[in-house]
């Protein structure tokens, strides 16, 4: 199957490349479907979550992991079964940024992480309940706070 994807243009993908997200993302949930494409090749810190139903619709992802290590999002036991996920190991988080110009006015929403379970590629974009997540964090405050 091909898709013209918005930042990488004519993208070749299988079935199994897609990630299925339970009730759409926030905003959005007529939109189930979805390739993740990685901006690096090497790793998955920015991804393009490209819809499938809507080739102009593609969100900037990133693994929360690489801008704040201490990142410890906590998925209620209803979440885990909706994921069919065996533990918390199973689910890999990425967060939706907004990327603006100038790049120091860039966000990331660490409170609604989409959920993805690598083993069967269902996601579900979820609320955590701690209190420390709020909905835009400075990417540049996040990196400056982990050169310190």
């Amino acid at each position: 199957m091909n898709i013209n994807a918005k930042y990488f243009g004519e993208v070749s993908y299988e079935k199994n490349d897609i990630i299925h997200i339970m009730n759409g993302l926030f905003g959005f949930e007529s939109y189930t479907n979805y390739l993740p494409l990685s901006f690096h090749e090497e790793n998955d810190s920015m991804l393009s979550l490209q819809c499938l139903e809507d080739e102009e619709l593609s969100f900037i992802l990133m693994n929360p992991f690489m801008i704040c290590p201490d990142y410890d999002p906590k998925l209620s036991d209803l979440d885990l079964k909706e994921l069919e996920a065996g533990s918390l190991g199973d689910i890999s988080f990425y967060v939706i940024s907004v990327i603006k110009e100038p790049a120091e006015q860039s966000t990331v929403n660490l409170r609604a992480p989409l959920a993805v379970n690598a083993l069967n590629r269902r996601a579900k974009q979820v609320m955590l309940e701690q209190p420390e997540y709020t909905f835009r964090h400075s990417i540049c405050d996040m990196i400056k706070k982990e050169g310190e």
